[in-house]
């Protein structure tokens, strides 16, 4: 339609064109013969003039024409580079975050379908699943975050995701220092069997699992069900000590936790909630520690129990 009203105008324009160049040669025409001139000399003022009149039409929309494209290429620039101003850093973040991507020491595929996998959620996704999804990225954002920069991350509640990952991660090894106010039904239940699997696989990888079952009393050492506790992950290739609360170091009596070692890198710990009968007590809460010099105080402290720890009595027999 705009074509079309465009091709009218300027056939309109030509022939106004044509018309004043008719009309001004006309003009001249009867003016040179009421001068008395001869014809030749009529006619060939006429088509001089007539011309000049039309060079001077079209020279001046060509003026009109130029100005305007002048007018209309300094909008284009203005807009150009208010474009290029707002795209351009949205181009140098997304390059510089590619790059990134690519020298990261994750695998990039990952970290890509991550991406790509959010973008699946769409506007029309129910609320509770975009809320849901987001909630969990900036989670697990948050908790790059604190593992990159080093630190302490807490879970409140008993964890699993975190144990899981970690024992099937592991590369190095695995040591446990194991209470009872927070392991007195570990192991009958999923998570504990799951776990113990995860180690018994680490094991069999040939990564040293190490583990000390730290007791209230030197009675509980001849508990059948610890015994049998101890066999079972005895047979997974898991080296298996006890030690007794009166046993311990004096300086190392406040200190003694449940923790868990990986690599001698990352220190997991779990507090139980306060309880007089520890057979009713819960996980309160769940810490991951990567801070190096408390990591160090770990690793120092599993050693020492470790001495001072001794097998069970029928690996003795």
């Amino acid at each position: 339609m705009m074509t079309a009203i465009r091709v009218a105008a300027d056939s309109s324009s030509v022939t106004r064109k044509v018309l004043v160049t008719v009309v001004t040669g006309g003009a001249t025409f009867v003016i040179t013969n009421a001068l008395k001139q001869t014809p030749a000399t009529s006619i060939t003022l006429s088509v001089l003039i007539g011309g000049i009149a039309l060079l001077i039409r079209f020279l001046s929309d060509f003026e009109k024409r130029l100005s305007s494209l002048e007018r209309i290429e300094g909008e284009s620039i203005v807009e150009m580079r208010r474009l290029i101003d707002e795209t351009f850093p949205q181009i140098s973040a997304a390059t510089d975050l590619y790059r990134k991507i690519g020298d990261s020491a994750l695998e990039p595929a990952v970290i890509t379908e991550l991406v790509l996998n959010s973008t699946r959620v769409s506007r029309e996704s129910p609320g509770i699943v975009r809320e849901f999804v987001q909630t969990k990225i900036k989670e697990t954002s948050r908790l790059l975050k604190q593992i990159v920069e080093g630190g302490t991350i807490t879970y409140y509640g008993e964890d699993r995701e975190w144990l899981l990952g970690l024992t099937q991660t592991a590369t190095e090894g695995i040591d446990a220092i194991s209470i009872a106010a927070v392991d007195h039904n570990l192991w009958q239940s999923e998570i504990g069997q799951r776990y113990l699997d995860a180690q018994r696989r680490a094991a069999a990888a040939g990564r040293q699992v190490r583990r000390i079952f730290v007791l209230d009393s030197h009675g509980i050492a001849e508990d059948p069900e610890l015994l049998k506790v101890c066999a079972e992950q005895r047979r997974m290739e898991i080296q298996v000590r006890l030690l007794a609360r009166p046993d311990v170091p004096p300086h190392l009596k406040v200190q003694v936790r449940d923790l868990i070692l990986f690599d001698d890198i990352l220190a997991y710990e779990t507090t139980p909630t306060p309880d007089s009968d520890p057979r009713n007590a819960q996980v309160s809460e769940t810490r991951l520690v990567l801070t190096p010099d408390r990591v160090d105080e770990c690793t120092r402290l599993f050693s020492d129990l470790w001495a001072a720890s001794s097998e069970p009595h029928y690996m003795n027999t």
